[in-house]
């Protein structure tokens, strides 16, 4: 895990705020009645949206990223490192929470996908938000291996890191942060 994490350290914070600010817009929306009508899984739709736009323009300008997209299933592979990721709501241990489509499932199992250099490292980027949906707990990055999560890590954030502190911290089947 840490060694994966050094190799791509720098975009570290660009995943944190790519989560933080597609959450953020979407609670714009509270603004009119939708976000009432919005249930956990159009929540999440209308957040990984905003998530995805983050992330292109954060990331596409670099030409170290490439991204690719295999029938709906958007990943910025960074080819200096290795390393691809896709954009998730997630559990607590790093867990996607929907019904994974069959490229999700293969992308999670390392197996080959069309378009996809084989075989970088699969990483999942994501947020975790409070039981009432309404608050991002923490950013988080985690490995998948099929159907279990090999590791996963919190993002600390900028404002809350000290310096020369690691960019994150092991919570692997630690399950949500007391606090």
């Amino acid at each position: 895990m840490d060694q994966i994490l050094e190799s791509i350290a720098d975009l570290l914070d660009h995943f944190d705020k790519i989560a933080r600010l597609a959450h953020a817009k979407y609670k714009t929306y509270a603004i009119g009645d939708i976000a009432v009508e919005h249930d956990a899984r159009a929540q999440a739709a209308c957040t990984y949206a905003h998530m995805v736009a983050e992330a292109d323009r954060r990331l596409n300008a670099s030409p170290r990223v490439e991204t690719i997209e295999i029938r709906g299933l958007k990943l910025w592979l960074f080819k200096d490192s290795d390393v691809v990721f896709r954009l998730k709501k997630m559990d607590e241990d790093g867990r996607t929470s929907n019904y994974p489509t069959a490229q999700a499932r293969d992308y999670d199992a390392g197996k080959e996908l069309p378009g996809l250099p084989y075989p970088p490292i699969r990483l999942t980027a994501g947020y975790l938000l409070d039981r009432a949906g309404m608050e991002v707990i923490r950013t988080q990055i985690a490995r998948p291996e099929g159907r279990r999560i090999a590791w996963c890590a919190a993002i600390v954030p900028t404002t809350e890191r000290a310096v020369g502190a690691p960019a994150w911290t092991d919570v692997t089947n630690q399950g949500r942060f007391v606090g």
